[in-house]
């Protein structure tokens, strides 16, 4: 039985194309793999991390 990491090993995590003068053209799709960055889970689903002093000093003591 595979893993949960091994069901989406040939799946994209995100996938994006970027434009760099709004919109008239656009660089090819590029895709994002579980394997292609070392990345530590989010302690929170708040989007951007906060970066406030007490949530900033919570991070350090957390390790994170």
């Amino acid at each position: 039985m595979k893993s949960g990491s091994d069901l989406f090993a040939d799946r994209p995590l995100m996938t994006m194309r970027v434009s760099r003068d709004s919109g008239r053209s656009w660089e090819p799709e590029r895709a994002v793999f579980g394997g292609d960055v070392d990345l530590a889970p989010l302690g929170t689903s708040e989007w951007p991390p906060c970066q406030c002093p007490r949530c900033a000093a919570r991070a350090k003591r957390s390790g994170r």
